[in-house]
């Protein structure tokens, strides 16, 4: 009994949960008998309910309540567990429910994901590019390749676009159009064709879905014209790093070349900016594209770039011909220097320097304009002369007509003259007449019968001139008028006469009749030194046809120097025109 009584000492005035209620009789007078004792003593009372039905002891302070049927308290850790229990259920079963929520929502997407997914894949067209395709501001999508390409090249992408460019903290702004920057239709359209068409199946696919809810820019391939590009770069290179001058020479009427200092500047070379430009505007970037230019001291002063500058060789004078007019052109004087003395003073010459001083020489031109006009048409090369004294009045005024025509007719240096060019059409409204004349091995009228007379005399004259012989035939018959190998016939708009001036100096014709007399003359300069011609004849018979080797032999202070085989010329029998 004590030691229940220490136990109660420790408790709280309320009934002990660890109390164990006890319904046997005995037992429980005897406590209530403890009890009354201990309520004595001042500790907490218990008394019996008349009820034996339902006798438990209460305290003392709990009588009112003695009439409520008694409750056993739960211990608290059993209450914890079962709250904890309790919620462990309704968490288990929320999450259950969101679990299965979950599950629906995420097969609901991937169902949705996968239908949009198959109608993106649906949307790829190997013939057109894709929708939401776009060429910087140019929409391209749905085209097909030539489409694109038409649709690029109709459409200028950069207009009044702007570039800077940056380059030792300066800004420089160019155009597109000041650089001739397009895009290149044909790799541009393939660019955009091929978006979304890699060959992958899933990457394809994944590319068509982002395209439904966004577009894609394709960088356009780009070109510009470099030469247009590099000027723009040169003019930012000479703002950033200043003008690079050379060392220059300035000729004086004193006979004095005069070197100047040149300076450090930009070296002119734009290849390095120029590939830092292309790079940027191949990736798009068009602003604060950073450039480097390299500057360079002036290059040195050589004896040989300053003889190439100062000299110059004298020029002679010269004839100008328009038409049959001739005129002498003077010469100038040329320049050279004395090496040696410039060498030493072209050592004073840097960077930095004082003007240099040094001396130039002027040469004179062998030939001046004087000697020209001295020599102009002042020889006679070569002269024959022909008689037309039985010929007719209308064949004697063809003939008159022909050498007027060719009369005074000058011929270059090199150049090749050209009877029936310089005579013209054989026509009554060009002053010809009707004559007897050759065609196809009969004598018959035709208009200009008698011109084959002045160009076989002229052709004499060429002859003993010592020009050369560019077109020359002999008449199909023999002519009386003139030796055998020595004619050349002419047909208008047929065959020609022709021959070239090899000489140094102009040639004229000199063509003229006098009573029943042409005569036909090469004048010019004479030849230095003077030449002496001489022209034989061998003639042989082929059959009824006669034919004769004509030979040009050209002599120098009477010797042989060269020997001329000249065309052969074979005859069938024939009276003369």
């Amino acid at each position: 009994m004590q030691e229940n009584n220490n136990n109660n000492e420790d408790m709280e005035p309320e009934v002990s949960k660890e109390t164990e209620i006890n319904t046997d009789n005995t037992d429980t007078s005897l406590n209530n008998t403890e009890n009354t004792a201990s309520a004595e003593n001042g500790e907490s009372s218990y008394y019996f309910d008349d009820d034996d039905e339902d006798d438990f002891a209460v305290p003392a302070e709990s009588t009112a309540e003695a009439s409520e049927p008694y409750e056993e308290t739960p211990e608290p850790s059993d209450v914890l567990d079962d709250e904890r229990n309790t919620m462990k259920k309704k968490r288990s079963a929320v999450l259950k429910k969101l679990k299965i929520a979950v599950i629906a929502v995420l097969i609901a997407a991937a169902c949705a994901f996968i239908a949009l997914y198959s109608y993106a894949v649906s949307t790829i067209s190997q013939d057109r590019i894709m929708e939401n395709v776009y060429v910087r501001g140019l929409d391209v999508g749905g085209l097909t390749y030539d489409e694109a390409v038409a649709s690029i090249n109709a459409s200028y992408l950069f207009d009044e676009f702007q570039i800077t460019l940056t380059s030792g903290g300066q800004t420089f702004t160019i155009s597109a159009a000041d650089i001739g920057l397009s895009a290149i239709a044909e790799e541009t359209a393939e660019k955009a064709m091929n978006y979304s068409k890699t060959g992958n199946f899933f990457t394809n696919g994944f590319t068509a879905l982002k395209l439904l809810f966004e577009d894609h820019v394709i960088v356009p391939a780009l070109q510009a014209d470099t030469d247009m590009l590099d000027a723009k770069l040169n003019e930012f290179g000479n703002a950033v790093l200043g003008e690079r001058i050379q060392h220059y020479i300035e000729l004086g009427d004193d006979g004095m070349a005069t070197v100047y200092s040149g300076q450090t500047g930009y070296n002119g070379d734009p290849t390095e900016a120029r590939e830092a430009v292309l790079t940027a505007l191949a990736n798009e970037q068009f602003d604060n594209i950073e450039v480097s230019f390299t500057a360079a001291a002036p290059d040195e002063m050589t004896l040989e770039a300053f003889d190439a500058f100062v000299y110059k060789e004298a020029v002679n004078a010269s004839y100008e011909i328009n038409g049959n007019d001739v005129t002498v052109v003077p010469g100038d004087t040329g320049r050279y220097i004395d090496k040696d003395e410039a060498a030493a003073l072209l050592q004073n010459v840097y960077e930095g320097c004082e003007p240099v001083k040094i001396p130039f020489y002027v040469s004179q031109p062998e030939v001046t304009a004087q000697t020209l006009r001295d020599k102009l048409f002042a020889d006679t090369l070569g002269t024959y002369s022909t008689s037309f004294s039985g010929s007719s009045s209308n064949r004697s005024l063809n003939v008159a007509r022909a050498a007027s025509l060719i009369n005074g007719t000058v011929v270059a240096s090199g150049e090749t003259f050209s009877f029936n060019d310089t005579l013209g059409h054989r026509t009554v409204e060009n002053g010809f007449y009707t004559a007897k004349e050759y065609l196809d091995g009969k004598t018959v009228d035709g208009i200009g019968g008698g011109t084959c007379q002045v160009s076989s005399t002229l052709y004499s004259a060429v002859l003993y001139a010592d020009m050369n012989i560019v077109e020359r035939l002999n008449h199909m018959m023999t002519v009386s008028y003139i030796p055998l190998g020595q004619d050349a016939t002419v047909a208008d708009g047929g065959v020609d006469f022709k021959f070239k001036n090899t000489s140094d100096y102009p040639i004229k014709i000199s063509a003229t009749t006098s009573g029943t007399t042409i005569t036909v003359s090469i004048i010019g300069t004479q030849w230095d030194p003077p030449r002496e011609v001489k022209i034989s004849h061998s003639t042989s018979m082929n059959g009824e046809n006669t034919v004769v080797q004509s030979t040009r032999y050209v002599y120098v202070n009477g010797e042989l120097v060269s020997t001329d085989k000249l065309n052969t010329s074979t005859y069938m029998p024939h009276s003369s025109d």
